[in-house]
């Protein structure tokens, strides 16, 4: 391969073409839910038929991860039409179904701070503060190389703001009360890379949730009581296994059609 400025342009081309097959294939995917999902939030008998019949499972997985590239669809098609700036925030948007269905849980859940994400990485100290108190680091927490881990983490902090760091004379240092999760958290079919097990990442998040909504309520004295958690390491460790039994990255070519893409 000569390096030169055609080579330049078909990798270019390549790039490009990928990027908009794939918001094609989310659109397309939101636009079939939206049909087909019942009033209750449970797909049609007519497409779960279909969708085993055509062999969609082959090319989604299960119909929850088929969600997932919908919700990616609601992102792209929120951008696209809702933006002041359609095509500049569309160039921002990573192609990860994984990091780009995150985004779409921030969408879901405020307008308002999804747009301030298309600029900076907003944090606040509790959920009831004051939006004009919000601190705006840069850069955008949505961007082409966001990564699912940092915006499940970003999402977690943003609804459970950490405490402030302690100082070097804080006493609450006792053992007093461990809570544990099952290992089945980390489970994965290894063949198909989907969730197994009793237990997964947002039901972990749930629970965490409302023990420190409970821990802030009945500990106000932050002298008397401190909590710390691991979320950022089971996060991390649940995302890396989720990755490495994903099978689009176990796609390989037979040895006798390697010859045509040389």
């Amino acid at each position: 391969v000569k390096l030169s400025p055609s080579l330049t342009e078909e990798i270019k081309k390549r790039f490009a073409d990928d990027r908009e097959n794939r918001f094609q294939l989310f659109i397309l995917s939101r636009g079939i839910r939206k049909k087909y999902l019942d009033k209750d939030g449970a797909y049609s008998e007519e497409f779960q038929k279909w969708y085993t019949a055509s062999g969609m499972n082959d090319l989604f997985g299960s119909m929850s991860n088929f969600t997932k590239y919908a919700g990616c669809g609601d992102v792209v098609s929120y951008v696209g039409t809702k933006t002041s700036d359609p095509e500049r925030y569309l160039k921002q948007l990573p192609l990860s179904v994984g990091s780009l269905y995150e985004i779409s849980m921030i969408l879901k859940s405020d307008k308002e701070v999804f747009k301030a994400c298309l600029h900076y990485t907003p944090k606040r100290k509790s959920k009831d503060e004051p939006k004009h108190e919000w601190k705006t680091p840069r850069p955008a927490l949505i961007s082409k190389s966001t990564s699912e881990l940092k915006v499940r983490t970003w999402r977690r902090n943003w609804e459970n703001p950490p405490p402030p760091k302690e100082k070097r004379t804080d006493k609450r240092t006792l053992p007093f009360v461990k809570v544990s999760c099952s290992g089945e958290l980390y489970d994965f079919d290894k063949k198909t890379g989907e969730k197994t097990g009793r237990l997964d990442l947002d039901e972990v998040e749930r629970f965490f949730s409302k023990l420190n909504d409970f821990f802030k309520k009945e500990c106000p004295d932050v002298l008397q009581f401190k909590m710390e958690d691991s979320m950022d390491v089971l996060t991390e460790g649940y995302i890396k296994r989720k990755e490495r039994v994903d099978p689009a990255r176990k796609v390989t070519t037979s040895k006798d059609k390697t010859s045509k893409y040389k």
